[in-house]
């Protein structure tokens, strides 16, 4: 017997008999999870007039200690802060002698801390302002070892401090000018301060830039290194584009 006759068109009912059944589960069946693709900051993503939207930069914002009871230490990074302390020596101790060297990374952790045994007699510990006195001189580091540790920490690395040179030459090292960042001599810095100074103690840089109180009675070198490391990340971006001028 021949097909029943059609306008052309199929009943699904009759091509698949188990129509009906297969509804019926699908209508019973748990909803299906949504897959959810985690968010990439950093990958491109497309708009509508076919724009890309940038990478997203992730950035760390690191907070430098300022205090002298942080002792968290660190690893060496790229650039690093230096702060030297003296004692007198000589004709009525008005010469220098290096007494203390510290050293942080550009978190503000310390990666180099010691005393140094002096080259000549003490006449004068300045204590007022150095904060050294005899007993941390007892087990003091020879110089020379001093000398060639600080030497090869700062190889190759940015060096930031304040009036660098005075503490390059009780070290009796120097560092390239490119990699050596002074708070003493930044001319960016001296045109911050109102009214101007030639040559800004790092007290009032403190003071004038970060808002802080700093040198209040004896100095800490760990202190100082971290207050001028703050300086110069805070001015970063102008203190580089004032070198590349200058080149």
């Amino acid at each position: 017997m021949p097909p029943p006759a059609t306008d052309g068109k199929v009943d699904a009912k009759d091509i698949a008999p188990n129509w009906k059944k297969l509804k019926e589960e699908e209508a019973n069946a748990p909803p299906k999870e949504k897959k959810t693709i985690p968010f990439n900051p950093n990958k491109k993503r497309k708009f509508n007039d076919g724009a890309h939207e940038p990478a997203i930069k992730k950035t760390r914002k690191v907070e430098i200690p300022v205090t002298g009871a942080d002792k968290e230490t660190g690893e060496l990074t790229p650039i690093i802060a230096i702060d030297c302390e003296y004692v007198g020596v000589g004709d009525e101790g008005k010469d220098d002698n290096l007494a203390r060297v510290s050293i942080v990374n550009e978190e503000g952790k310390i990666v180099y801390d010691k005393f140094v045994r002096p080259k000549m007699k003490v006449v004068d510990y300045r204590t007022a302002v150095s904060g050294i006195r005899p007993a941390n001189l007892l087990n003091a580091s020879r110089f020379e070892d001093v000398q060639k540790e600080v030497h090869k920490i700062m190889e190759g690395r940015i060096v930031v401090g304040h009036a660098l040179h005075n503490d390059m030459r009780v070290l009796c090292l120097s560092h390239p000018r490119k990699l050596t960042r002074d708070t003493y001599k930044c001319k960016t810095i001296r045109q911050m301060i109102n009214p101007p100074v030639a040559h800004p103690s790092l007290k009032l840089l403190a003071s004038k830039i970060l808002g802080i109180d700093i040198q209040q009675g004896e100095h800490d070198s760990i202190i100082d290194a971290r207050v001028a490391l703050r300086i110069y990340l805070n001015l970063k971006k102008k203190w580089e584009e004032e070198i590349k001028r200058y080149k």
